[in-house]
């Protein structure tokens, strides 16, 4: 015997639809109100009018269940505290009837106009962030596609030119093939790696914070991209006494891996790029220099958008490093901006709040 199993509706949340309708009768009391005040001074036409402001008001922010009960409680308003005999429900004539009549009907249609309106309002803006959406996607699978095919091309006819003529192969050839796999590797690697961390800071940043001098985040950024700066003049200025910041020292040198990424690959090969380090107050700042074309002033905001990309000629990137960079540093309570230098040049300057490690204000307390 087969049984029949019957899964229980969940109940329609009541609780929105009792404000709502709570702030529409709140309404309307308003109105009365208003209308009861200004009744010695203006005909019955005006004050109508005062109901049908509240049941626009009510009707543009509200269900258009809720608009319609404001309609019918407008009129029942109006009736009982602008019409004669007041403070009663009884019509004394056919003219008022008439009026009755027409004002809901009025009221009625403004709700209904104000309900499609807003409907056709909220489906333009679906459609609009659907169009951004797919836009978006595109440009992500057009830049996702040919970062990955031209690496991976490039892996394909390394591999099998080392397969095929391995043994007509001089030695330094074979290692400049070897080096281009690594490379390449390398180089979808951190594709990957930023689609995954983009897509992982999406739900919030969790830092695991630790005291970490500045110098040594940098200096393990620059050893991962060794292979990356091979030949570029990299010059650093981050003195060892400034502060121990509280920070997560992953997600840091995946900062500086990715404005160095980003120096390196919007400027010729012959120019250098400077990490200058300072403190300024509370805050530790950084700054990273190249002498490239900059980043333009439309674009200095820009840049830190998911997906965006300034110049496209022969860049590869999918135009999430920067956007990354943002995610992490406001995660740490700092900031984040991008300026063009005077002399020519892009620049990226972020700074970290300093905080005392545990422990120190103890030991000055102990010393004083």
């Amino acid at each position: 015997m087969k049984s029949l199993q019957i899964q229980a509706r969940d109940p329609a949340p009541l609780l929105p639809w009792l404000w709502e309708f709570a702030a529409a009768i709140a309404i309307v009391g308003l109105c009365a109100i208003v209308a009861v005040g200004l009744q010695p001074y203006l005909p019955e036409a005006n004050l109508i009018m005062i109901f049908l402001v509240g049941v626009a008001v009510i009707a543009a922010r509200f269900r258009r269940q809720v608009a319609i009960f404001a309609s019918f409680a407008s009129v029942l308003s109006f009736d009982f505290f602008c019409v004669k005999p007041y403070l009663s429900f009884w019509i004394s004539g056919v003219e008022y009837l008439i009026t009755l009549v027409v004002m809901f009907a009025v009221a009625l249609l403004i709700s209904t106009m104000t309900s499609r309106i807003r409907r056709e309002a909220a489906s333009a803006a679906d459609r609009e962030l659907r169009a951004q959406t797919e836009s978006m996607r595109t440009s992500l699978l057009s830049a996702i596609s040919h970062d990955l095919r031209t690496p991976l091309a490039s892996i394909g006819g390394a591999a099998a030119t080392l397969r095929s003529h391995w043994d007509r192969l001089d030695e330094p050839t074979r290692v400049d093939l070897l080096h281009s796999i690594s490379g390449e590797t390398e180089r979808v690697n951190r594709l990957l790696h930023n689609l995954l961390e983009a897509a992982r800071l999406q739900d919030g940043v969790r830092l695991r914070k630790d005291w970490f001098p500045l110098e040594e985040v940098v200096g393990a950024a620059l050893h991962r991209l060794e292979p990356q700066l091979y030949g570029r003049t990299i010059s650093t200025d981050v003195p060892t006494s400034l502060p121990m910041v509280a920070m997560d020292d992953v997600l840091m040198e995946q900062v500086m891996i990715n404005l160095l990424e980003n120096a390196v690959k919007y400027t010729p090969a012959s120019t250098p790029v400077e990490i200058v380090a300072n403190r300024r107050g509370q805050m530790v700042e950084v700054e990273v220099r190249d002498h490239g074309p900059g980043f333009g002033i439309a674009n200095r905001e820009r840049v830190f958008d998911n997906f965006f990309r300034g110049q496209t000629d022969n860049v590869r990137g999918a135009g999430l490093g920067l956007a990354i960079c943002r995610a992490i540093i406001d995660a740490h309570g700092g900031t984040i901006i991008a300026e063009d230098r005077p002399g020519g040049g892009a620049l990226v300057r972020f700074t970290l709040p300093i905080t005392e490690p545990p422990g120190q204000t103890g030991l000055a307390e102990a010393f004083r």
